[in-house]
């Protein structure tokens, strides 16, 4: 995170979702998916071009009007829905059906042509630019769940539809459904929301605009409490007003997927109620097959998206039944008739939905439910909590009701009451902490026939964390803090510090608080060690401790990167946490003595100039040394003369070389910088055994602004001898399928099943390659393992292809890959293809096969090109069993052809060499541009491999 955003980010103003790079990747608002970054800045829409967000951010951090900048995230559709048994069929025969109410679907459209859909909609609006057909299904379920006709029909059949598309297929922009909110709120009574975010405490956009628009127009929101199981009630069914709707199956069992409470941060109960949402049945759009399609009208499908729906019908009858109820009266009504289906409050709220007893209410709670929050440690010696619940009749008659409660700490202040006609009675229900056990419990408050759901977590032993942050100038600082638990190697997050003082409180047990102190400029990084919290604790970390991290180099040099890596041992799992820049800013770390069991530490720094790249490394087992600036001579480290080619043109390459070096780290931190190619220049490596590089080069044309992933070539993880030098090449044609990359890639057998594994532009270096996960974008590949005589075993698109049930017998096979891309950054090889032919039986245990592979490189210049009218070009081919493969027979010959016609004529060229090394003469055509290759390389066993390279090669013909 940017430093001038932390103390906003603290602060609430900007939403911490802007710097969440994966999560904006997922969303689609990375850079690779679109050029603008759409924000919502208190309620205005703003889409500023990322081009301009320098501007903006400036804006931003000077406007003092504006009070709150979200990312327009996108939420998704919560896929499910179904007509279950809900006492519908009883309320109809009572005469409520939701005529004269009207119901608002703010989901991804509807399907306007729909039989069960005609004549139902009053008006149908569209927010996100595309039209309010619905082109994924999903809005047209909803919408006939709640009001359709048909072979299903809708629970409130004579209701009226607002429909407002917020969604496009899975994915709603926030900032389209709040939209829709405010033109749904002033329009309809209930106000149907089957999407949702991720868990939430209830004041994320979505959820304060339910709470502020039900109070506003008294209007009902129906929202889905989302399909994440125990990762709670997603937003904005977490809003307070929210009737949050969870999932039962049609025998009243509670779905696996259904969103369960309490709510996040205050233990608030959640959901409300719950209702089917298993194998439910609806309209299907036409031209979708969201769920498991019916016939061409209907669909089934599952979720709380379809639960949902159920209930906003259920409150459209209601509403008949009651025109003069507001929403909350309506949302107590339908919670307080709910049917208990044996769980708990936080998995089903009151209960399950029963709208016949809903709309024949004649007393009605004042709450929805009642939550008692956190009960804190020692919670057995707090005194009783008192809270009032009133009860309203609607009729002109009174009523008398018994009161009572299913939990010994749960106590009502009468057991009876007499409600006046028009009147209302309180009566107070207290809970007694004693009785109270650790963990989250319910109950139920029952007034005749009208439940209550009652929510309560006790603490278990917990103490206050207190963490006090000290700046290198002395005085209080802003820092970023958390603590790490270290036997269950559970993380926590303290709010940011105010006046240097910040608070949380933690489980008893044995924690190690890391801090980040932040300056002007500058930056410490401080461990606690292990401290025991088994009372209130203080920590004070004074960032004037902090030793700063350097390197003390043999030259001049500017520092590009700086990372600080912690690895903790925490119960059965290792935990790495650390800091990471590319700024100039400095970065101090304060001393602190630990046990290398539990804790290591290091620092990672890259280090650039007058023709020197420096990539050091400085582990130290357990605890954080008083020295951080190291001397780093030359003669120490490991060094390489690197030459960078380019693809035909000039480019901008983009070098990584991350660690693996803190001791028990599983995953390495670091960054890719870019440098201008063709290039050369020294690159220096710490050399020691227990640290192994990742080794990554990428590259794009000189016009594309950001690193994304094209052009990657790997060399794999490296362990360097220190004191040593060498060359290395990267980025040479010619293009090649290559199967050693590990552990990637491999053609392995097991027993008589196997898999296969490549990658088929693979560059000229040897032991560099690509993995798919990089070059998916642009590359299209087909992967058939055949027998000799055509039989075909697997035939897969892309680079990996499974087979099973070989011949037990040596049988021979044909491995046939077939490839083409289209990157901008490369003219060559935009079509490939390899065939491998070996022989194999059944094996014991994983084989890699003893095929040959092949190597295709030369003496070409920085721009992957050989000279024109050359006589002769020398091309060397590399013929070497996959790596890892044992008994490969020697090569026998290897044969190539060559075309400066893109394919139209191909001719034999001379080969020289043996064994592993061989050269191929090739003539350059007069006016030739590229050089397209075959060859083919047998054993003695007569495996083979053939690979065929497109454009192989340029000829730069100026030079000719």
């Amino acid at each position: 995170m940017p430093q001038d955003a932390v103390r906003l980010v603290g602060s609430g103003k900007v939403d911490k979702r802007l710097f969440d790079v994966t999560g904006l990747i997922e969303q689609g608002r990375d850079d690779g998916s679109r050029d603008t970054l759409p924000l919502i800045v208190d309620r205005d829409r703003r889409v500023p071009a990322k081009t301009a967000l320098a501007a903006t951010w400036e804006g931003i951090k000077a406007d003092q009007s504006i009070q709150k900048v979200w990312l327009d995230g996108r939420v998704k559709l919560l896929d499910a829905e179904s007509f279950a048994q809900v006492g519908a069929t009883r309320a109809w025969d009572l005469g409520f059906t939701g005529r004269g109410v009207t119901v608002a679907v703010l989901d991804g459209g509807y399907d306007a042509g729909h039989p069960d859909l005609q004549g139902k909609v009053l008006e149908a609006k569209d927010f996100t630019g595309t039209g309010v057909q619905d082109t994924y299904g999903h809005g047209t379920h909803v919408a006939a769940t709640v009001a359709g006709d048909g072979m299903f029909g809708g629970v409130a059949k004579d209701a009226r539809l607002l429909v407002g598309k917020v969604c496009v297929d899975e994915g709603c922009d926030e900032s389209a459904v709040l939209e829709a909110m405010e033109w749904a709120a002033s329009r309809a009574e209930v106000v149907n929301l089957s999407l949702g975010g991720g868990a939430s405490d209830g004041t994320d956009p979505l959820s304060l605009a339910v709470n502020r628009l039900s109070e506003q127009f008294g209007t009902l929101f129906v929202v889905a409490a989302g399909n994440d199981g125990e990762d709670g009630v997603s937003s904005p069914a977490a809003a307070d007003a929210a009737l949050a709707v969870g999932s039962v199956s049609k025998a009243d069992r509670l779905s696996r997927f259904s969103g369960r409470g309490p709510r996040v941060g205050d233990f608030a109960v959640k959901p409300d109620v719950v209702a089917p949402g298993e194998d439910i049945g609806a309209a299907r759009a036409a031209g979708t097959s969201m769920g498991e399609p019916i016939d061409a009208l209907h669909t089934r499908a599952d979720g709380t998206s379809m639960a949902a729906p159920h209930v906003a019908g259920a409150a459209a009858l209601v509403k008949q039944a009651h025109p003069e109820w507001s929403g909350a009266q309506v949302k107590a009504a339908l919670t307080g008739a709910a049917k208990s289906i044996g769980r708990s409050v936080y998995e089903e709220g009151s209960g399950r939905l029963d709208v016949a007893k809903a709309v024949s209410a004649q007393v009605v709670a004042s709450a929805s439910s009642l939550s008692f929050g956190v009960l804190r440690f020692p919670h057995a010696q707090l005194p009783p909590i008192v809270r009032k619940l009133s009860y309203h009749n609607g009729s002109p008659r009174p009523v008398t009701l018994p009161v009572s409660s299913d939990h010994d700490a749960v106590k009502v202040s009468v057991g009876e009451i007499t409600v006046p006609g028009n009147g209302s009675v309180d009566v107070e229900v207290t809970l007694d902490p004693a009785k109270v056990a650790v963990g989250s419990g319910s109950a139920r408050v029952v007034a005749g026939d009208v439940v209550t759901a009652v929510g309560f977590t006790a603490e278990a032993e917990m103490y206050e964390l207190t963490v006090v942050t000290v700046g290198r100038d002395g005085k209080p600082s802003d820092a970023e803090v958390s603590a790490l638990e270290l036997e269950s190697g559970e993380n926590v997050d303290f709010a940011q510090p105010v006046g240097g003082v910040t608070k949380l409180r933690v489980l008893k047990g044995s924690y190690s608080v890391d801090v980040l102190v932040h300056g002007d400029g500058e930056h410490t990084w401080a461990s606690t060690g292990k401290i025991s919290v088994d009372q209130p604790t203080v920590v004070t970390v004074d960032a004037r401790q902090g030793k700063e991290v350097g390197a003390r180099l043999d030259r001049e040099a500017r520092r590009k990167y700086v990372g600080l890596d912690a690895v903790y041992l925490a119960g059965d799992a290792r935990v790495q946490t650390g800091v990471s820049s590319r700024t100039s800013d400095a970065f101090f770390a304060v001393p602190v003595k630990a046990d290398g069991a539990y804790f290591n530490f290091g620092t990672f720094q890259v280090w650039g100039g007058g023709g020197h790249e420096y990539f050091v490394a400085a582990p130290y087992a357990g605890g954080i040394p008083d020295e951080l600036r190291p001397r780093v001579r030359d003669r120490e480290l490991y060094g390489e003369q690197v030459r960078y080619r380019a693809q035909g043109t000039p480019a901008i390459g983009s070098r990584s070389s991350t660690p693996f070096y803190v001791k028990g780290q599983a995953v390495t931190f670091g960054v890719a910088l870019d440098l201008p190619i063709p290039q050369r220049r020294v690159e220096h490596f710490t050399g020691r055994p227990d640290v192994k590089w990742v080794m990554d080069f990428f590259q794009r044309p000189l016009t594309q602004p950001s690193l994304g992933f094209d052009g990657h070539i790997s060399a794999g993880r490296l362990v360097f001898p220190g004191g040593k030098t060498a060359s290395r090449s990267w980025n040479s044609v010619a293009a090649t399928t290559d199967l050693s990359l590990r552990p990637f890639h491999g053609l392995v057998r097991f027993g008589n099943n196997g898999y296969v594994q490549h990658w088929p532009f693979a560059p000229g270096e040897p032991d560099a390659s690509d993995e798919f996960v990089f070059g998916a974008p642009y590359v299209e590949a087909r992967t058939k393992l055949s027998t000799v005589d055509g039989k075909v075993l697997a035939n897969s698109p892309g680079v990996f292809a499974n087979f099973s049930g070989l011949p037990e017998a040596e049988t021979r096979y044909v491995l046939d890959v077939q490839a083409q891309r289209s990157p901008k950054w490369t003219p060559f090889a935009p079509k490939v293809s390899a065939r491998f032919e070996f022989k194999s039986g059944k094996t014991d245990g994983n084989v890699y096969l003893p095929v040959p592979t092949l190597r295709i490189s030369g003496a070409f210049d920085d721009l992957n090109r050989a000279p024109a009218g050359c006589r002769v070009f020398p091309v060397d081919v590399s013929v070497v069993p996959q790596t890892g493969s044992v008994g490969a027979a020697e090569v026998k010959s290897v044969t190539v052809q060559a075309s400066t016609d893109d394919g139209a004529t191909w001719r034999s060229v001379p080969v020289v060499g043996a064994k592993a090394r061989w050269k191929a003469l090739v003539r350059h055509s007069d006016g030739a541009e590229f050089v397209s290759l075959k060859v083919k390389a047998v054993d003695a066993a007569g495996n083979s491999a053939e690979q065929t390279t497109m454009r192989a090669y340029g000829i730069n013909r100026p030079l000719g």
